[in-house]
């Protein structure tokens, strides 16, 4: 068994920002769609 590197790395870091961006771009999909009489 070879030991587990537990630091972060940038990957994790990008994986964080894209998931924060993915996140941001549902919350304005669902402002945009507000504009056309959307409920959800």
């Amino acid at each position: 068994m070879s030991p587990q590197n537990s630091d972060p790395t940038i990957y994790d870091g990008l994986m964080f920002v894209s998931l924060g961006a993915m996140i941001m771009a549902v919350v304005f999909f669902c402002l945009a769609l507000n504009n056309y009489g959307w409920t959800g």
